[in-house]
Parts: structure tokens; C-alpha cells; sequence
């Protein structure tokens, strides 16, 4: 009697344990079961990942933050070693200022202390060449009375035309002073301070580009090098998690396309959150993600999935990039 009494039990226990869990989860389908006309999908989390990088080579002098921190638009992240390019700004600012200097000199014309000092050296030179005519003219009249020698007469006139010559370029001297720069010369040396005046900004901005600044708000979520690396222009240092405005990707099957348009409301709930965030579907792949056959039966169609996109508000950072949550479209 004891025997066949053990034997039902064993049968029965087995039989109320599956009765149990069946009850247990019809209740659990129930409470997250979907009213008629809404459409319920799967989805991830996505957010844009920002890497941000210097534009400049150099070493890394120091790092400011490290993963999992929190950082804001405009933050400072790393900074480089920056003493040769503040050596080149130096040395673009000496050539600036060099080049100012050659364009106001030019610009000023002739001082009045070189024009007078032109002018007296003009009028020396028209006394020596009065003087030289003067005494051609004196031997002129003594040769050929046998006063004087032909060779004082020819020496007389040589240094006659030489006080001419340094005459005119002493008058020559004294126009161009008066004158003063030609536009020419003036125009190159406003080219050469424009060119000095670029090469200034660009050493200025090579020198702000060794500090490294967060274009984005977000999380770090993995740091790629560290102090003391030698990087190149262009290198990740970090990748940043922005999850301000982060978006769900899902899968849409090609039969519900039709029960759902751009632009509606999409509800989301994630695990673990017992108030449900809302999106809005604002893309949907305008073909499907795998390439169908050539020729397709009825029954392959239905295989078709379509990517959707839902973007999201995130204000309290409650979602995190990778995070599984369900979509709730209304059909009706």
C-alpha cells in the first residue's frame, strides 16, 4: 500500500510542478501581454561614438580624464608637449614684426635729415663743377699763349666731366629722396607682411590645436593611448559615448511595413525602469537588409526585415549604449 502510494506521488509531483509553472507563466504573458493593434519589436540602443583626435603630432603631456567619466562640449581632455610650437610662434611673431617694420619704413617715405643731407651734397657737388669749368676756362686761354701745359688743359677737363657726372648723381639722389618708394616696392612689402601676418595665425593655431577639447557631451568609454605616447595628427586618443540624444535600432517585418508610418509615437520600455520613455520613428531602411533572391516565393517574403530607426530623448542618461529594449508602435 506504501509502495503504490510513493509511486502516485511520484507521478503527481511532476505534474503540479508543470501545472505551476504554466500557471506561472500565463500570468507573466498576461501582464506583459499587448493590446490588440500594437506592434511590439526588439531593439538596441545605439549612440553616436565620437574619437576625438589632436591635429597636431607630439607627446602626450598629460591626460585630463580616463574612462567611465563624464565629460562636457569644450572640456579640456589631454594636452601635448607645446614648447616647440611655442618656438615657432615666436619666431612667426619676429618675422611679423619685422616685416611691419619694412612696409611702415617704405610707407613714411625719406626722412627730412637724409633730403637735407641730399641737398648738400648736390650743392658741393655744382661748386665743384663750377670750379671745374672755371678752370677749363682759365687754361684755355694760357695754352696757347705758352702759359701753360696741354696735359693741365686735358686733366682740367677730365675732372670737369666728373664733377658733372657726380653733379647729376648727386641730383638724381636728392629726386629719389623727394620722391620717395616706388608703389612697387611698397606693394611687395604689404605681401610680405600679409604673409607674415598668415604664418602668425597658423603657428598661433598649431600651438591651441596641442590642447585636445571634447566636441561632444558624453561618456569616455575607452582611453587609447597614455602619457608620455607619441602620437600622430590624426590619432584616437579616446572614444567618446554620446548619449544625449541616443537612438534604437530594430528590425521591422516587410508584412508590417504597412502598419506603420514616419513620425509617430514609439513607446519604450526597458528592463528595470517601471516608467516607459517615448521616441519617434524617424527612419525606416527604404530597402530590405538582406539581398533577396533572383526569383522569391510568397513564403521568403515574410523573411524580409526592414532597419528602423526610433530616436530617443535620454535627459537622465537612463539608457546605455548596447541596451536590449522593446518598441511599442500603435497600429491603429
Amino acid at each position: 500500500m506504501e509502495k503504490n502510494l510513493q509511486h502516485k506521488l511520484r507521478i503527481l509531483i511532476p505534474v503540479l510542478v508543470l501545472i505551476l509553472v504554466a500557471a506561472a507563466v500565463w500570468q507573466w504573458r498576461q501582464r506583459q501581454a499587448v493590446p490588440v493593434g500594437e506592434l511590439v519589436l526588439s531593439g538596441t540602443v545605439e549612440a553616436r561614438q565620437v574619437r576625438p583626435a589632436f591635429l597636431v603630432p607630439g607627446r602626450i603631456r598629460k591626460l585630463h580624464v580616463d574612462e567611465g567619466m563624464a565629460v562636457k562640449p569644450g572640456q579640456l581632455l589631454a594636452e601635448l608637449d607645446d614648447r616647440d610650437y611655442r618656438l615657432a610662434l615666436q619666431q612667426a611673431a619676429s618675422r611679423r614684426d619685422a616685416a611691419a617694420a619694412a612696409l611702415a619704413r617704405l610707407e613714411a617715405g625719406s626722412r627730412p635729415e637724409e633730403i637735407r643731407a641730399a641737398e648738400a651734397a648736390l650743392a658741393e657737388a655744382q661748386a665743384r663743377l663750377a670750379y671745374a669749368v672755371t678752370e677749363v676756362k682759365r687754361l684755355q686761354k694760357l695754352v696757347p699763349r705758352g702759359l701753360s701745359s696741354q696735359d693741365l688743359l686735358d686733366r682740367a677737363r677730365m675732372e670737369q666731366k666728373a664733377a658733372r657726372a657726380a653733379r647729376d648723381r648727386a641730383n638724381q639722389t636728392l629726386r629719389l629722396l623727394q620722391i620717395g618708394p616706388r608703389q612697387e616696392d611698397i606693394d611687395k612689402a604689404r605681401a610680405e607682411l600679409a604673409a607674415a601676418t598668415a604664418a602668425l595665425k597658423e603657428a598661433q593655431r598649431k600651438l591651441d590645436y596641442t590642447r585636445l577639447r571634447s566636441p561632444v557631451a558624453g561618456i569616455v568609454s575607452v582611453r587609447l593611448a597614455e602619457a608620455g605616447n607619441v602620437v600622430a595628427a590624426g590619432m584616437p586618443i579616446f572614444e567618446i559615448d554620446s548619449l544625449q540624444q541616443p537612438w534604437i535600432r530594430a528590425w521591422l517585418n516587410e508584412p508590417d511595413l504597412p502598419r506603420v508610418t514616419l513620425g509617430q509615437k514609439v513607446m519604450v520600455r526597458v528592463d528595470g525602469l517601471k516608467t516607459a520613455l517615448y521616441g519617434v520613428l524617424a527612419f525606416i531602411s527604404p530597402r530590405a537588409e538582406f539581398t533577396p533572391k533572383t526569383v522569391e516565393t510568397r513564403a521568403l517574403r515574410v523573411d524580409l526585415v526592414y532597419r528602423i530607426k526610433v530616436n530617443v530623448t535620454n535627459p537622465d542618461g537612463r539608457l546605455k549604449l548596447g541596451m536590449p529594449v522593446d518598441l511599442i508602435l500603435d497600429t491603429h
